[in-house]
């Protein structure tokens, strides 16, 4: 028999649990990690830190280079999966190369949302979801004294006490699309907008951003239906959607993520999904729910590696930790924990 290759998209908590759990059911196989981030794999809530440089890159990532070759697992990172053609089971990558999977697990996670009425201001919107945004924030930090961030999420709010700590001047709008996948509520607002004057943080009430306009490299101005003002750089945290658009035109049936089933197999044979890029069937609820959250992710992932082993093991989330946002069922760690 001819040996297995199994392919995983991805480098975070799904995937490197999957490939953990691969390599311990089928140690004969090949196994392939393929990330289009050039860094490995590391834990983006300790971002904030980062760039406030209280823990260097190395304390943020969870397992050295040497891991991989030590467990037989072949990791391939600054390679973008481009497309997939399930028929013929193979990859396509950004440089052309075409790899063959016998089997495949899709852990791309999420990138950072962006409303659409501000998506004429996207150049200007700087992010945080990856070691490269991070950086790009230490470097324009470095700059300028003044930033405005956009958001309420957890991301948004960790990321301004990191600013706090280098002393910079803060300014923050609370956006009630910057909430998802929790419920926008006027008492969730005024408890967010208290904390963050309580800390020092001026808070800018208004309804709409009407434009962003960059004056020079360092200094933007922004205009709001309540006044205008300009800052030296602009965040935009509009919580995630799941990083799958490279696989619009594969087949795979896909609505906000990858639909899958409760053992996270999609419609092709021998092919998962897991994490945040997923969205998985409840047979109590006979419905689909998305999964956010590191620990989520880490459970998800694990269990499409045993599924694609030859296990048929259910992502069994209690119905009660399952609520509903916008038609969409959310089951998230983070929600519990904070």
């Amino acid at each position: 028999m001819a040996e297995q290759h199994y392919v995983i998209i991805g480098n975070g908590p799904a995937a490197n649990e999957a490939a953990g759990a691969l390599r311990e059911k089928v140690p004969e196989s090949r196994v392939s990690i393929i990330s289009k981030e050039h860094v490995g794999y590391y834990q983006p809530h300790l971002l904030p830190d980062f760039i406030a440089g209280k823990v260097s890159l190395e304390e943020i990532c969870v397992r050295p280079p040497a891991f991989y070759k030590e467990h037989g697992i072949k990791l391939r990172l600054g390679q973008e999966v481009v497309e997939v053609n399930f028929s013929k089971k193979e990859l396509l990558l950004s440089h052309n190369e075409v790899i063959h999977f016998d089997g495949l697990i899709i852990a791309t996670g999420g990138k950072p949302r962006i409303p659409e009425p501000l998506q004429v201001f996207e150049d200007l919107l700087m992010k945080l979801k990856t070691v490269a945004d991070a950086k790009a924030w230490q470097d324009k930090l470095a700059e300028v004294d003044s930033v405005l961030v956009i958001g309420g999420d957890l991301t948004s709010l960790s990321f301004t006490k990191a600013l706090l700590g280098l002393d910079k001047e803060i300014s923050f709008i609370v956006d009630e699309d910057c909430f998802w996948p929790l419920r926008f509520t006027r008492e969730r607002c005024d408890k967010v907008m208290e904390r963050l004057t309580d800390k020092g943080v001026k808070v800018i009430e208004c309804r709409k951003i009407k434009s962003l306009v960059r004056i020079t490299d360092d200094l933007v101005e922004v205009e709001t239906d309540t006044g205008r003002l300009a800052v030296g750089a602009v965040g935009g945290f509009f919580g995630l959607i799941p990083d799958v658009r490279f696989l619009a035109r594969s087949g795979l049936h896909i609505e906000r993520g990858i639909l899958v089933d409760e053992c996270l197999r999609t419609q092709f044979d021998g092919v998962y999904a897991a994490g945040d890029c997923a969205q998985v069937y409840h047979p109590e609820l006979r419905d689909y729910w998305v999964s956010i959250g590191y620990r989520n992710a880490r459970n998800l992932g694990r269990i499409a590696g045993l599924n694609l082993a030859g296990n048929r093991i259910q992502a069994d989330m209690a119905a009660e930790s399952i609520f509903q946002v916008e038609d969409i069922k959310v089951n998230t760690s983070w929600w519990t924990e904070f």
